[in-house]
């Protein structure tokens, strides 16, 4: 049993059930090793459960790092900068559920290293948004505010998607990678055609 495959299980669980309801007793169950196994690569349950946050962090500072160093005009920047948030949930769909129940739980489980990839996100999307041609009304935006409704509004709609409700209005895809697609794309054009100027 791998670390890599500890921290993927560890992800999946954590996911479903939150932080309180996993033992270490159920994860060493779940991947049928000895709970001496998990213990050899993470102290407690606490660091496991870092370790499964800086992971996610790591993975979406990858994906959006190509987006954010690109040489493109500010506009297709953006475009690239949503499309690497879409590539990074359509890989895992374990992170939308794990960041709703932190965000509910207000971080309790997670230590203070939160705040600095946060303060590094909103400074990143903050250099992205002020870089476009912005009209004058927005130039005092808050950016917490924006990135706020980007990950809520498709965190809410794939959660709704995913939902086993039936719900009537809702567009159907082939598949979840469509829906976050779907709603990426929407978002990323309602925020560019809200605050750009029409210019150009």
């Amino acid at each position: 049993m791998t670390k890599t495959k500890i921290l993927e299980v560890a992800s999946s669980e954590f996911s479903k059930y939150g932080y309180d309801a996993v033992s270490m007793n159920n994860l060493a169950a779940k991947m049928d090793v000895n709970k001496a196994t998990i213990y050899y690569y993470f102290k407690d349950k606490r660091s496991l459960y870092q370790e499964v946050i800086k992971t996610i962090i790591e993975k979406s500072r990858d994906h959006k790092k190509s987006a954010l160093s690109s040489n493109q005009e500010p506009k297709e920047r953006f475009k690239n900068y949503m499309k690497a948030i879409i590539m990074f949930l359509n890989q895992d769909k374990q992170i939308i559920p794990l960041a709703l129940r932190e965000m509910a739980n207000s971080g309790v489980n997670v230590d203070n290293f939160i705040d600095e990839e946060l303060s590094r996100d909103i400074a990143e999307l903050r250099e992205l948004i002020f870089s476009l041609d912005i009209k004058e009304k927005y130039k005092s935006l808050d950016i917490f505010d924006l990135k706020s409704m980007i990950f809520g509004t498709m965190s809410l709609y794939y959660s709704m998607y995913s939902s086993r409700f039936e719900l009537k209005d809702i567009h159907k895809f082939d598949n979840e990678n469509a829906t976050l697609e779907y709603i990426g794309e929407l978002i990323c054009d309602i925020i560019l055609d809200a605050v750009c100027e029409t210019r150009g």
